[in-house]
């Protein structure tokens, strides 16, 4: 699978990532051993094997950009192991940060979700401290829907706001959603 936005390819792993994915998969962390590697590989693999249309259990994209797509600069995509809700995510590289990658992975992953796979609704959350991570959300056209008890904020769309949304930006002539 592959999600082309203005400057990113989103798209699933494969074998010859593996390095890429040793180097990226927990990044704040560190690298992680290429046995490891092969392991997340493997479980990306069968989460997006259990994804079906009108279904998503858990979508895991790498992140790269048009003119590299072999380097991995992030993750994006949506888990919905909990059976009950489905929840974007995203990370990006911090050297890649404040560049507009996250939002239009944000953006390209809402999209697929609710024009592609018929998601009806997506939430979402970030640390109450991470305001880069909120503005994401709402300029990927997320609205807030409370906290958590820690403060940490929920976020909340549905396929109905995000195709009204789509129609509003489109009558007002602009080329994204509102944000």
């Amino acid at each position: 699978m592959k999600i082309r936005t203005g400057d990113l390819i989103l798209r699933t792993a494969g074998p010859e990532d593996i390095g890429e994915i040793s180097r990226m998969w927990d990044f704040e962390k560190g690298a992680i051993s290429r046995d490891e590697a092969v392991k997340v590989l493997e479980r990306m693999e069968e989460n997006h094997r259990r994804n079906t249309p009108g279904s998503i259990w858990h979508l895991c994209l790498a992140v790269t950009k048009r003119e590299e797509p072999g380097r991995i600069i992030g993750w994006c995509g949506m888990d919905g192991t909990s059976g009950e809700e489905l929840h974007i995510f995203y990370s990006i590289e911090p050297d890649y940060r404040g560049r507009g990658y996250a939002l239009q992975a944000a953006r390209a992953v809402l999209g697929y979700a609710f024009t592609k796979a018929g998601a009806p609704f997506v939430n979402g959350g970030c640390d109450k401290d991470n305001r880069a991570s909120y503005r994401v959300m709402e300029k990927a056209g997320m609205r807030r829907a409370g906290e958590h008890e820690n403060g940490d904020p929920i976020f909340y769309l549905s396929k109905e706001t995000y195709l009204d949304d789509i129609k509003i930006a489109g009558a007002a002539g602009l080329q994204d959603l509102p944000g």
